[in-house]
C-alpha cells in the first residue's frame, strides 16, 4: 500500500498486529530497484508482515523520514508494535533485505510445519505427517520439528520411522520431557502392535492361507500401522490372480489411507503392473 495523509495514522497502528515494513523512496533507479525487490519479497496478501511505501516528494513522509533520523533513499524502516525495529540504508535495502526479512517472517520450514498441524486439525493425519516430514527435512536441527514429526508418525503407527528419528537423540533431547512422552507412546504402540489378536490372525493365516484369512490378516496389519507388510501380502495373493476381488477391493482401501507415503504411489504402479 502506499502511505498516504489519508492511511497514515491506520497504517502505523497496524504495527501493533504484525510488522510494517515502511520503504521511503525517491524517482531514481536505485529507488526503484529497491521497490521491486521489497514488492516482489512481500505480497499484499502477506500475513506475516505488511509493505508500506512511502514517497518522499509527500511532505508527511518528509516528516516522518526526519524524525526517525533517515540519511539516504532508499531507505526501509521495519516499525513492530509502534516503534522502529530495524533500519537499512542505500544499497543495504537490496542487499540485506533477505536477512530482516528472515526475522519477522516465519521460515519456510515453519509454514511447511504449521501446513502440517493445520492438516492434522482437519482430521488428514497421513497428508500432516507427510508435511511434517517435508518440514523436518529442511531443518533436522530442529527439535520441535523432529518431535511433532515422530508424534504424528506414533499416532499413523508407523513405529519403524518413529525409532528411526527418535534412537539416536542425544543426552540433551533424552532428557527433555516431550522426548520421553513420545517413547512412552510409542512403546505403547508397539505393544498394540503385537497384540493377541493379531498374533492369533497370523497363527490362523499361516495354517491356512486362504484368501479370506489374508484379508482379514492384512486388515489387522494395517490397523496396527504395518501397511506395508499387509500390501505385500495381499499383492502375493493378487500375483496369483486379479480375480480376487476381496483381496483386490482390501488392498486399494489400504493403499487409499497412506495418501503421502511414498509406498502408496509404489504399490499402486505395481497393480497397474500387473493389470496392463
Amino acid at each position: 500500500m502506499i502511505l498516504t495523509q489519508e492511511n497514515f495514522e491506520h497504517v502505523l497502528t497496524s504495527s501493533m498486529q504484525k510488522p510494517l515494513f515502511c520503504l521511503f523512496y525517491m524517482d531514481v533507479p536505485e529507488c526503484e530497484k529497491a521497490k521491486n525487490a521489497l514488492t516482489t519479497a512481500i505480497s499484499d496478501n502477506n500475513e506475516f508482515v505488511t509493505l508500506a511505501l512511502c514517497d518522499l516528494q509527500d511532505a508527511l513522509v518528509q516528516q516522518l523520514a526526519m524524525q526517525i533520523g533517515l540519511q539516504n533513499a532508499p531507505a526501509l524502516v521495519v516499525i513492530d508494535k509502534g516503534q522502529p525495529a530495524a533500519i537499512l540504508e542505500g544499497s543495504q535495502v537490496v542487499d540485506q533485505l533477505q536477512e530482516v526479512l528472515n526475522q519477522f517472517m516465519p521460515s519456510q520450514g515453519e509454514m511447511t510445519m504449521r501446513e502440517a498441524l493445520q492438516l492434522e486439525a482437519s482430521g488428514d493425519l497421513a497428508a500432516a505427517c507427510a508435511k511434517a516430514k517435508e518440514a523436518y527435512s529442511s531443518d533436522t536441527s530442529n527439535q520441535s520439528f523432529k518431535f511433532i514429526y515422530a508424534r504424528m508418525l506414533i499416532a499413523l503407527k508407523d513405529t519403524a520411522t518413529a525409532h528411526e528419528l527418535l534412537d539416536n537423540a542425544g543426552r540433551e533431547e533424552q532428557s527433555s520431557p516431550e522426548y520421553q512422552q513420545l517413547i512412552a507412546a510409542l512403546q505403547l504402540a508397539e505393544q498394540a502392535q503385537n497384540s493377541p489378536a493379531l498374533l492369533e490372525l497370523e497363527s490362523k493365516y499361516n495354517e491356512d492361507p486362504s484368501d479370506g484369512n489374508a484379508v482379514a490378516y492384512a486388515v489387522a496389519l494395517s490397523d496396527a500401522g504395518k501397511k506395508e507388510e499387509a500390501l505385500v501380502l495381499l499383492f502375493a495373493k493378487l500375483k496369483e490372480s486379479l480375480s480376487k476381488e476381496e483381496v483386490k477391493k482390501t488392498f486399494l482401501d489400504i493403499l487409499s489411507t497412506m495418501n503421502g507415503s511414498p509406498l502408496q504411489s509404489q504399490y499402486r504402479r505395481k497393480l497397474y503392473t500387473l493389470m496392463y
